[in-house]
């Protein structure tokens, strides 16, 4: 089997046919692995828990709002972090793990010049990369208090947590199933 990082080397890919790319990649291997995944009680049990979590987070930043902040800097005033380019934080395991939780994933990009994962009423993805979970922009720690800022992150750093564990778990056991080192599931598409 060619390593798709070969692959990925090979190709000078804008951003939309880098994510389109991994997406297909992810789709690919969820078909192939999702029954042994399913199957799996330590993955459901850090599926459940990182679902919970990413729910608690969202519930949290809503209350705060924050959300509402990210949306009307980036859809209504086209400025803000959610640029072209930055879906591609989205690693291929990120991907999957959308699809492992039965979260729609976008086909297209609906908002020109901004993230392919930003819809007209904010992000689209669930599962959504480290860099845009951990990172506030001077709007957003300009509108949260120190007490709310602590709170946010204490939910945020749970849920970045359970991140890195099920996506690691998910590699491990690809790696295991596959028998080839699959360093391309982290492949952001800046290097």
């Amino acid at each position: 089997m060619v390593s798709r990082l070969q692959f990925f080397k090979r190709l000078d890919l804008n951003p939309t046919e880098l994510i389109l790319k991994k997406i297909e990649i992810a789709k690919d291997m969820y078909n192939n692995w999702q029954e042994v995944f399913y199957k799996d009680d330590k993955f459901l049990s850090l599926l459940k828990k990182y679902e919970f979590s990413v729910l608690k987070s969202n519930q949290i930043m809503g209350e705060k709002g924050t959300f509402e902040e990210c949306y009307i800097c980036t859809v209504l005033e086209n400025k803000g972090c959610c640029k072209v380019g930055l879906e591609n934080e989205a690693t291929i395991t990120i991907l999957l793990l959308n699809m492992f939780l039965k979260k729609d994933i976008p086909e297209e990009r609906e908002v020109p010049g901004r993230c392919f994962f930003v819809g007209p009423l904010g992000c689209k993805i669930f599962a959504r990369p480290y860099l845009c979970r951990e990172f506030f922009c001077k709007r957003i720690l300009d509108k949260l208090s120190q007490k709310d800022y602590a709170i946010v992150t204490q939910y945020i750093n749970e849920e970045l947590t359970l991140l890195y564990l099920i996506t690691n778990y998910i590699k491990n056991l690809l790696e295991f199933l596959i028998g080839e080192f699959l360093l391309e599931l982290d492949l952001t598409g800046y290097s």
